[in-house]
Parts: C-alpha cells; sequence; structure tokens
C-alpha cells in the first residue's frame, strides 16, 4: 500500500517524520532537508527542500501531476552526523473513491479536528481505499500498474489487473540485464487485451521468452464508484477513523448487554470486513470467484453476489514453444 495517495492533477502536501534511534522519539535533522520525486522507471519529476513542521516533521508540496502513476518520494536528512535517506511511495490515482469533506459529514463526531485531525483522516481513507480493491479485485477510479514480466516465447502475456484501460508502455530485453527497447506506437496499437487479462500480440510478434525481460506498464480500473458503493466505504471509514474507541473486547466473538442479552459479533476474514451492512455491499461488486454463502467458506469475496465465475483461464493446450507438445528442454 502506498504511503499517499493523490488525485491527478492536484497539488498535495508530502508529510515525513524522522525518528530517533528508538523508532519513536521524533528527531530534528541539522540542517537542509532535500527531497528528490521520480517515478516509477526513476526518472526525475520534481525535487526541492523540505520545510520542517516541528517535532521531526517535515513537509512538501508536490506539484500536480497530468498522469498515473507510482512516485517515489526521497527524503534526505542529517542525524547525528549520519546522512539518512528514507522513502514515501505516492501513488497518482484518477480520482479519490470519496473526498475528506463527505468522510466527516459520514457522522458527526467526526466533525471534530482535534480528536480527528485530518492526517487521521487521510489515513483511514487510504486504508479504506485498499481494502475495497482488494475484497473486489478490481480499481473502482483509474490506477497505474508497472510490471516486471517473465517472457513468454509466444504472443501471450498475463497481466495483475482487472479492466485494462490502455496500455502505456512495453520494453522488451533478450534478457533482464540486457538493454530494453520499447514497442513502437504500431506495436502498441496492435496489442490487445482480453476480460481474462491476457495481453496478446496481434502482429505476428512474441514475447521473447525470458525471466523479468518484460516492462508493460498500463492503465486500469473503473471510471468512478457507484453512490451505493460509496456510502458502505463511508461506513467502513467510520469504522477505520475510530479503531481503538470501541468498548468491545478485540477478541470478542460475542457480547452481553446490561439487560442480559448476547449479540453475536460477525467477524472479518480474508475478504470480509465483518460489517454486514458493507460487506454486503461490497458483494455487489467484487470480481472474486464465489462469496461465503455459496461456498459455506469464510474466504469468499462474493462475486456478483454469490453467482460464480471463473476461477482461472481456460486451458490451452495448443503447441508452444517448450511445452512438451513441442519437444520440451531435456
Amino acid at each position: 500500500m502506498p504511503t499517499s495517495r493523490v488525485a491527478r492533477t492536484s497539488r498535495a502536501q508530502l508529510d515525513h517524520t524522522f525518528f530517533d534511534l528508538d523508532g519513536e522519539t521524533p528527531a530534528s535533522p541539522t540542517g537542509t532537508v532535500t527531497v528528490a520525486v521520480t517515478d516509477a522507471n526513476n526518472t526525475a519529476v520534481t525535487s526541492g527542500n523540505a520545510t520542517a513542521a516541528g517535532d521531526g516533521r517535515y513537509t512538501f508540496v508536490l506539484p500536480g501531476q497530468s498522469v498515473l502513476g507510482e512516485l517515489t518520494a526521497r527524503w534526505t536528512a542529517t542525524l547525528d552526523g549520519t546522512t539518512v535517506v528514507e522513502d514515501d511511495l505516492v501513488e497518482v490515482c484518477g480520482a479519490h473513491l470519496f473526498t475528506l469533506q463527505q468522510g466527516r459529514a459520514a457522522d458527526a463526531s467526526l466533525a471534530n479536528t482535534t480528536q480527528y485531525p485530518t492526517a487521521a483522516l487521510r489515513e483511514a481513507r487510504l486504508q479504506t481505499e485498499a481494502e475495497v480493491e482488494e475484497i473486489c479485485d478490481r480499481a473502482f477510479t483509474p490506477r497505474y500498474r508497472r510490471l516486471v514480466l517473465d517472457g513468454t516465447g509466444t504472443d501471450e502475456l498475463i497481466l495483475d489487473d482487472n479492466e485494462i484501460r490502455r496500455v502505456r508502455a512495453v520494453r522488451v530485453a533478450p534478457r533482464a540485464d540486457g538493454t530494453y527497447t520499447p514497442l513502437t506506437t504500431e506495436q502498441l496499437a496492435a496489442l490487445v487485451v482480453t476480460p481474462d487479462r491476457v495481453l496478446r500480440r496481434v502482429d505476428g510478434g512474441t514475447w521473447t521468452a525470458g525471466r523479468g525481460n518484460v516492462i508493460v506498464e498500463y492503465e486500469h480500473g473503473l471510471n468512478a464508484p457507484a453512490a451505493d458503493l460509496v456510502r458502505a466505504m463511508l461506513v467502513r471509514f467510520r469504522s477505520f477513523a475510530n479503531v481503538g474507541k470501541t468498548n468491545t473486547p478485540d477478541r470478542a466473538k460475542s457480547f452481553t448487554t446490561t439487560d442480559g442479552t448476547t449479540y453475536r459479533v460477525t467477524l472479518p476474514d480474508a475478504y470480509r470486513t465483518g460489517l454486514p451492512f458493507v460487506d454486503g455491499i461490497y458483494s455487489r461488486y467484487s470480481l472474486r470467484s464465489l462469496s461465503a454463502e455459496s461456498t459455506g467458506s469464510s474466504g469468499g469475496g462474493g462475486g456478483g453476489g454469490g453467482a460464480s465465475s471463473p476461477a482461472s483461464r481456460t486451458l490451452d493446450f495448443n503447441p508452444q514453444h517448450d511445452s512438451i507438445f513441442h519437444g520440451g528442454r531435456r
């Protein structure tokens, strides 16, 4: 999960705190703290001096970025005469799934900026966004991905994400430590992404066989989340913002009220939050294979409210390079 997410074209304040040797006490660097921001290909984006905000905390304003991407903000400081370099990962996304204003409005108590500072709500929103995408196996606003893949020796590669919007760039090398050659505009236009996440060349070319010798950059995800999904996310956001503020013990499976009524607690698992309202709506938009109700297991993600979906690609027995039908390697 990135340290922070920034909406495309929006300026953003990056924050970083330096700590002493114990990892808990804020430390004050001596001299100037610098920031260098690079993209996923290690190309420089921007740089400058950070601004001290007290208690070891420094800030830096990231200019608005016109394209989706994964950025690394490298903070360099001097602590006790030693140069310290620390990195934060910043994702530039199409948009946030909901605004902080919507988040505060979701519960009257969240309007208290002393108990719920903006930084804490940003963290709760980031957790909410990351979790819903993991549970549903899809992105609900445009996202960027850079993959390093093994060349197959065929015309097919399998990508990591659903709902590919566009393939931005592809580079291929004879091997991982070789020289990478980018696909031309015409070659990129001859790429087809199938619903089962296969990136296929239709120009007669193949992906050079190798380990880690193909780099693919693409964008994926929907335009925006549906209104009912936003409502569910706001409920989950509220629970993240209030973690540790409930009277129910963390390991409780049930609790009894003062009048003797016992309630069973719905428990979270790998693909469930434990909040029935939230999980019910998340299941409507999940691309995972089966819901827990239809399988009887705890690991389901609610593929279309319990409807089954393919668990993998259809097997293809066509002769391919290095396959048993092609002679294979001995």
